[in-house]
C-alpha cells in the first residue's frame, strides 16, 4: 500500500487527474465486464460440450442429435 503513495500524490497535484481517473475507471469496468462475459460463455460452452462428448463416446449419437432412442434403425431406409 505504501508503494502507491507517490502515485497518489502525483495524481493529486496533476491537472485534470479526476477526468483521467474517470476514463481509467470506465476502461477497467469495461474490461471487467468483458472478462466476465467471456468466462460465462466458456462455462456455458463447457457445460454443453461435456455431455455431448460423453454421449458420443458412449455410442448414443442419435440421442445426442435430438432424435429419440432407437430412431437410428428407422433412418437406415
Amino acid at each position: 500500500m505504501y508503494r502507491l503513495l507517490p502515485f497518489l500524490f502525483l495524481l493529486a497535484i496533476s491537472p485534470e487527474s479526476d477526468k483521467k481517473m474517470e476514463n481509467f475507471n470506465s476502461f477497467i469496468m469495461a474490461t471487467k465486464e468483458s472478462v466476465a462475459s467471456i468466462k460465462n460463455g466458456l462455462e456455458n460452452f463447457h457445460s454443453a460440450a461435456v455431455p455431448l462428448m460423453k454421449s458420443f463416446s458412449s455410442g448414443k449419437t442419435g440421442q445426442a442429435a435430438g432424435r429419440p432412442p432407437g430412431d437410428e434403425e428407422n433412418n437406415s431406409r
